[in-house]
């Protein structure tokens, strides 16, 4: 289930999973990954099951499945602290190089995962940021986007509240503006940051779309 744009004259697909597709280019893009927050929460006392790495990936397998893209890129947080890949079951990663074999994988740095160590487990590329074409690959959104580029960042989480019938509901949403989206976390565990909240009111514009991802459709506000 997807919601059909265009933009920079490209269809862009953005899909009720939280990723988006650029057929022309045959490039997803997924974002906010946190692979391995149980492991980090499990170190730390906090003992959470750890199957969101499989549901996760299951994503990510479905995903390319469906789409069938010659690249992948995943906008940072791909993993949730630098020694994640030392500490997750080896299974994940044989599981993850499997998806990745014979495309093109870009991990952008994130916040969580700049730092991360055993990177050449991974088949892919890593890098601060990436051009391609018409459009820009980051983390965090630029407060000016640069050369007419579009942007496409994660690194919020966003979601919206939507009341119907007096009951608020939370959605995981994509902000699209007039030269930028954010995407939401693609991840099981992980928590979202309202776009009404001060940091967003911040950043975003009062011209904007929001795409909620409900269960069964997504919603244009």
């Amino acid at each position: 289930m997807y919601i059909k744009k265009k933009i920079n004259n490209y269809i862009i697909l953005f899909d009720s999973t939280g990723s988006i597709f650029i057929p022309k280019l045959s490039i997803l893009v997924i974002s906010d990954l946190h692979i391995g927050k149980s492991y980090s929460c499990a170190k730390n006392g906090n003992f959470l099951p750890p199957f969101e790495i499989d549901e996760t990936i299951e994503k990510i397998k479905k995903n390319v499945n469906f789409y069938n893209p010659k690249k992948i890129i995943s906008l940072g947080d791909s993993f949730h602290e630098p020694s994640t890949l030392e500490m997750i079951d080896k299974i994940y990663i044989k599981n993850l190089n499997k998806i990745f074999k014979n495309r093109q994988v870009y991990l952008i740095d994130g916040n969580h995962d700049a730092e991360l160590k055993f990177k050449e487990s991974i088949d892919a590329i890593f890098k601060e940021s990436l051009r391609l074409e018409n459009f820009n690959f980051i983390h965090i959104k630029n407060f000016k986007i640069i050369n007419n580029l579009f942007e496409f960042s994660g690194h919020f989480h966003p979601k919206v509240t939507i009341t119907s019938n007096k009951v608020k509901y939370s959605f995981k949403c994509f902000v699209l503006g007039e030269n930028f989206c954010i995407l939401p976390s693609f991840g099981t565990y992980t928590g979202g940051l309202n776009i009404n909240s001060n940091i967003l009111k911040k950043i975003l514009p009062e011209k904007k779309t929001i795409i909620a991802i409900g269960k069964q459709q997504l919603i244009e506000i």
